[in-house]
């Protein structure tokens, strides 16, 4: 492997690209941690410590926070990558139109 990313000649950081990026990391993280929320809540009340709801309100909340903790996730990070690759398509077809 070679030098960082960081080091290379040709990399030009672009902060609002960082600061995007930035936010769908935070993005993800407290989808995740709310998704461990429910998962604690639902299994507190599947196993009745909190008796006045039912039992089956705890399974689907069970698998609502498993969905949100693994598939919610990924699916934020491909619209986020899919909406940058189509940035930079945009951008190349723009160069290329006034390169012509």
């Amino acid at each position: 492997m070679s030098e960082p990313i960081a080091d290379q000649d040709d990399y030009i950081p672009d902060p609002v690209k960082e600061q995007q990026a930035k936010a769908v990391h935070f993005a993800v993280s407290i989808v995740r941690l709310l998704g461990v929320a429910l998962v604690m809540l639902g299994l507190a009340i599947a196993l009745d410590r909190l008796s006045p709801v039912p039992s089956p309100v705890g399974y689907v909340l069970i698998a609502l926070g498993l969905v949100q903790m693994w598939a919610v996730p990924v699916w934020i990070i491909r619209k986020y990558i899919q909406a940058r690759v189509a940035e930079e398509a945009i951008a190349r077809a723009a160069g290329e139109k006034d390169a012509a």
